[in-house]
């Protein structure tokens, strides 16, 4: 997966350089993106390099077979309701991850 996710930033003219040491648990918090392609360059470039990541998106894109495909690149749906703990599933997550 490393190298289709190389190819596809080469044809798109990028280069991905990393200097941040690779943690065994972390969190990393990416703000503001301008775009939903945003989200899928920073996808790639992670991969591109070997790394593992999970992500948060709105509970609403996560409709089948969409929420199917997100939930496997490691999608955490952040649902919309006041009263669900996103606080509490997200240590739960990285406790268990």
């Amino acid at each position: 997966m490393s190298f289709l996710a190389k190819l596809i930033l080469r044809i798109a003219g990028w280069e991905v350089v990393i200097t941040a040491p690779d943690y065994p648990k972390c969190i990393i918090c990416v703000a503001p993106h301008t775009s939903n392609w945003d989200f899928i360059l920073g996808k790639l470039a992670y991969m591109s390099v070997g790394r593992k990541a999970g992500f948060l998106m709105k509970e609403s894109w996560f409709f089948f077979p969409l929420g199917l495909f997100f939930k496997s690149i490691g999608g955490i749906p952040v649902p919309k309701k006041r009263g669900s703990s996103l606080v509490d599933l997200l240590i739960n997550k990285f406790n268990s991850s």
